[in-house]
């Protein structure tokens, strides 16, 4: 792989001001020159930062991946906690006309980059735009992938599995915050758990609740709070802030007592294990994914060539198309029968055939829509024509 440049946002922003800021025209001589020689083309990876556990680090993998690959030379940079430095310096590194793709996870940076590809300022850059909202409309550009995830599927599987395997007939989901993105992980489980009762026929109770605080010690008091409302089986969409789940469950009694938590976006059972003196990681029974890795793979494969069928544009990759789905790993494994296996390999059948219609917070009207539907346990989806 071409060398990796790691920078910090304002470090970056100051060496482009000395060095590498070009006019709009320089840029595209700068390319045309690339484009003849045989240069590789650069790519840039921008994110919060690298080491959170989560969606930072698989679209890290996912960006090393293409480099190595296609021999791209490769950039990271990393704007740090500070949201609202976001935009300025994305801004800052995309004015230079040095990158010709850019991966990056579309919150805070959508709007921008939508309104300069229109504008015909970043047009000729093609964005990779993870995470995004299935609403996001990127229409009147040719040049973004959106890359929406159907966690809404993945998070209905979490549901009937905890359904089917709950001792003590009730199961908790622990949400990091009340915004769009984490109410879809939301009501898919609401729908799951929906389905356990009415379809399936279990008799289950249910507790949802948001954290606190989006911190490890707000994780740990909201999953003691749920397991101490008598769940055994707590759905966590906490991505980086997991380590306080998984103590909560060790300290309620771990795997002996029954005590699991269901994790998100990779396998955090196998990432756990492997960093070694982790509180609790036996407890991580599976995870509900958001395989950014194959899905960023496969539009490259289209960039480059080597496959077709995916547009710029904003899709959704559900349990149908790979993007989602329960993680089977060894301790998954280790711990489920295998009739309870087999049913929800059958239930994701259903869900990728269309056979099972799974509820997206984004099918709601209205926010009170969804907040009916998430209070009211015998609430069905309905929108009133």
């Amino acid at each position: 792989m071409k060398k990796v440049k790691k920078v910090l946002a304002l470090v970056l922003a100051l060496a482009m001001s000395f060095s590498l800021v070009v006019s709009a025209n320089d840029g595209g001589s700068e390319k045309a020159s690339k484009a003849e020689s045989g240069d590789p083309k650069s790519m840039l990876y921008y994110s919060a930062y690298i080491g959170d556990f989560g969606l930072g680090d698989m679209g890290w993998r996912a960006s090393q991946a293409a480099a190595e690959k296609y021999g791209y030379d490769l950039t990271l940079v990393e704007y740090g906690q500070d949201s609202s430095q976001a935009v300025n310096s994305l801004v800052d590194a995309l004015d230079t006309k040095h990158y010709d793709y850019v991966l990056a996870m579309g919150w805070y940076i959508s709007d921008i980059i939508v309104e300069k590809s229109k504008s015909g300022e970043w047009s000729d850059i093609t964005f990779i735009l993870f995470d995004t909202a299935p609403s996001l409309d990127l229409s009147g550009t040719d040049n973004i992938y959106g890359v929406s995830f159907g966690q809404h599927e993945g998070s209905f599987l979490v549901a009937v599995y905890s359904a089917l395997m709950s001792k003590t007939g009730k199961i908790g989901a622990v949400i990091n915050m009340d915004s769009p993105i984490t109410n879809d992980f939301g009501t898919g489980w609401l729908c799951g758990y929906k389905y356990a009762v009415k379809e399936l026929g279990l008799d289950i109770d249910m507790m949802y609740t948001y954290m606190g605080e989006l911190t490890v010690q707000g994780d740990y008091e909201s999953v003691n709070v749920v397991m101490d409302n008598g769940c055994d089986y707590v759905y966590n969409v906490g991505g980086s802030v997991a380590l306080g789940a998984m103590q909560a469950a060790e300290e309620k009694g771990g795997t002996k007592e029954g005590r699991f938590i269901i994790g998100t976006d990779y396998d955090q059972y196998t990432y756990f294990a492997n960093a070694g003196d982790t509180p609790g990681y036996e407890t991580m029974i599976t995870s509900m994914l958001k395989n950014i890795e194959p899905c960023v793979a496969m539009i490259f494969e289209n960039i480059n060539g080597e496959a077709t069928g995916i547009e710029p544009g904003n899709k959704v990759y559900g349990v149908a198309e790979g993007g989602t789905g329960l993680c089977d790993n060894e301790n998954y494994q280790k711990y489920t029968p295998k009739e309870v296996q087999d049913q929800m390999k059958e239930i994701s059948d259903k869900i990728a055939s269309g056979e099972i219609d799974v509820v997206s917070y984004f099918d709601f009207p209205e926010y009170d829509d969804f907040a009916n539907y998430r209070d009211n346990p015998e609430a069905e989806f309905t929108v009133e024509k």
